[in-house]
């Protein structure tokens, strides 16, 4: 940690040296370096035009007496001419000198004004643009929004680029705060959602063998859940000494309400089959408690059972639920196909009609939810009744255990890590027999 501090620190360092070296020689820099490049041009230019002029000049002067030299040679005044013509060469030559000197002063007063203006322009430009770049870079340190100041209000484009800034960095804070709300709700339904999850797992019964005295029968039952809270359940229960009432369902839509309704249909099933009623019975009663108070319009796909452990004979009702699967001893799973009624909490006054069959020992029964058959893989494909059956029929002699673990192995390598969009729930049942001898 400390070492991570200290190249952060140094990277503050090396990129604050940075910055300072743009400032000394960015637009000031080129400014003067322009200037500079002028004022030598202007020079150079100027000191070559004088020094041809002054050549043309002089050699002008020179001819014009040598052109009357021979007049005065031959009136008598050689001697009076050379004294003129050097007196009037000097005379020249010191006029130049002190036009020139004249010139040097004004081109060095147009160049003190230069730089001075220069300066004045370029601390103007320069000045605003380092105090945004600093200000920029200690965002995060000292405050995290860029705001206007008196140093930006430049009256030109100076100030636009810093106003333009303010309102980005404005926008900005306010989708920060705006993530930042979306993210803490985000976690606060993702913690609620969990625990939803968990209330609802904990409301199915998870031990395993549920009923160890009991050697008529096996029985093992299990709920994937997806990303989503569903409202899935499987439910077993001893109705009395030789019953067992065995549910599977599936709560129309998805979240805490179909959790919650889930619960109240566990609940209402359950009581309806432990005081008497049989599995057609027990639906339209629950049907009816469901439809007082259904104003969301959710329903429940049921399949429910209630097996007599001495006989192996069974009554069994399904509300609009998937077709139990069936194996006979020695033989392989297959599903039992008939027709479903309507599911429970669609429409008050529903009858449930309810079919008789019987178990042998080593028979065994499969039921799960729409989870199973409608796991999809990447390519948008169902896992299928089909895949179901032959993952089962892999290993039709195993327990019920190994039988649901089989069929998970077989989603698993079929939806190979496509999202999970349905819970998984499943219960296999193998009766043994009132002598419990194939346990």
């Amino acid at each position: 940690m400390i070492k991570t501090d200290m190249d952060k620190d140094s990277r503050r360092i090396r990129f604050g040296k940075k910055n300072r070296t743009a400032m000394k020689g960015g637009i000031r820099y080129k400014v003067f370096r322009l200037l500079l490049i002028t004022i030598i041009l202007i020079i150079a230019a100027y000191t070559a035009v004088f020094v041809y002029q002054s050549r043309r000049a002089v050699q002008l002067v020179r001819d014009v007496y040598e052109s009357q030299k021979q007049v005065y040679v031959d009136s008598g005044m050689g001697d009076e001419y050379e004294e003129l013509r050097s007196s009037t060469v000097a005379t020249f030559h010191n006029e130049m000198f002190h036009i020139r000197n004249i010139l040097i002063l004004l081109v060095v007063l147009i160049v003190s004004t230069g730089i001075i203006s220069a300066s004045s322009i370029t601390d103007r430009i320069i000045g605003p643009l380092n105090a945004i770049t600093r200000r920029i870079a200690s965002l995060g340190v000292r405050s995290r929004q860029f705001t206007m100041e008196d140093a930006y209000r430049t009256g030109d484009e100076i100030e636009v680029l810093a106003e333009s800034f303010a309102k980005q960095s404005a926008r900005t804070m306010l989708y920060i705060d705006e993530v930042k709300k979306v993210t803490a709700e985000k976690e606060r339904i993702g913690a609620e959602l969990d625990m939803a999850r968990k209330i609802q797992a904990s409301q199915l019964p998870s031990l395993f063998p549920p009923f160890p005295d009991r050697k008529e029968f096996s029985l093992y039952a299990s709920m994937t859940p997806a990303k989503e809270v569903g409202g899935d359940f499987y439910d077993f229960f001893m109705i009395d000494h030789d019953h067992i009432g065995l549910v599977m369902a599936d709560v129309s839509g998805k979240g805490v309400p179909a959790a919650l309704l889930m619960m109240v249909a566990r609940v209402l099933i359950k009581s309806s089959l432990q005081n008497g009623k049989g599995p057609g019975e027990a639906l339209e009663s629950v049907n009816n408690q469901l439809c007082e108070s259904n104003d969301e319009g959710f329903f429940v796909t049921v399949w429910v059972a209630v097996i007599d452990l001495s006989t192996g004979k069974g009554v069994a009702a399904n509300a609009g639920h998937e077709h139990p699967t069936l194996r006979r001893a020695g033989g392989s799973y297959e599903l039992v196909i008939y027709r479903h009624a309507m599911p429970v909490g669609t429409m008050e006054g529903l009858r449930f009609r309810q079919h008789e069959f019987e178990l042998n020992p080593g028979d065994s029964l499969f039921v799960y939810t729409d989870g199973v058959a409608e796991a999809t893989n990447s390519r948008n494909e169902l896992f299928g009744a089909e895949r179901m059956l032959d993952a089962l029929n892999s290993d039709p002699d195993a327990r019920p255990e190994q039988a649901l673990t089989n069929v998970m192995n077989a989603i698993g390598s079929f939806v190979d890590g496509a999202e999970q969009f349905d819970d998984i729930t499943m219960l296999c049942f193998r009766y043994h027999g009132k002598s419990g001898d194939l346990a």
